[in-house]
């Protein structure tokens, strides 16, 4: 049977270093997946998850355990992208991004899917904020509206209300109703 993460807290506060290196194997991937959708950028997810881990070792004492550790770490690097994410739009920068067509036989559909790909991925960045970190958090990494909402540091119904807005707003792009962003 698997330690839980306050199991492992517990060792680790018992001065067994491997429990914390134990929590953040267990972790890693699903912040780096967070910074990654938030993000955009494999090398940006891969410091701030990093970073997430670091800022979670050195705030270890001050976590009381009201919410699970994983909670915990997402509200950290959500903090984190929220950063990022400003800083990036204080610095001017070009934005170039390599497509690749996938080797179809038909490049018409390839074509068409990576438009859609492209329109939804450029919709959901120009989502409000909280609408995108809701829509992210709920959509790819299949978290509950409570736990969004204690992520966010928000009420269940305002984590719902930022999703729906978001699925809506994203509905209104894919119909081609572009001008509603």
């Amino acid at each position: 049977m698997e330690e839980s993460d306050n199991q492992l807290l517990d060792r680790y506060a018992a001065g067994e270093e491997p429990a914390f290196e134990e929590l953040v194997r267990r972790h890693q991937r699903t912040i780096y997946d967070l910074a990654y959708r938030m993000l955009e950028n494999h090398a940006d997810a891969t410091d701030l998850a990093q970073r997430t881990f670091v800022q979670a070792f050195l705030h270890l004492r001050s976590f009381r355990r009201e919410s699970s550790f994983r909670t915990w770490l997402f509200q950290i690097g959500l903090n984190l992208c929220r950063n990022a994410i400003r800083d990036r739009a204080r610095r001017t920068h070009e934005n170039v991004e390599d497509l690749q067509l996938a080797g179809s036989s038909d490049v018409f559909e390839a074509t068409a899917k990576a438009e859609v790909r492209d329109r939804l991925g450029s919709a959901i960045r120009k989502l409000p904020e909280r609408q995108r970190e809701a829509l992210v958090l709920r959509v790819y990494h299949n978290h509950a509206f409570a736990e969004i909402g204690a992520i966010m540091s928000c009420s269940e119904g305002t984590a719902k209300a930022n999703y729906h807005h978001a699925v809506n707003k994203l509905r209104q792009v894919l119909v081609g109703e572009e001008g509603s962003l």
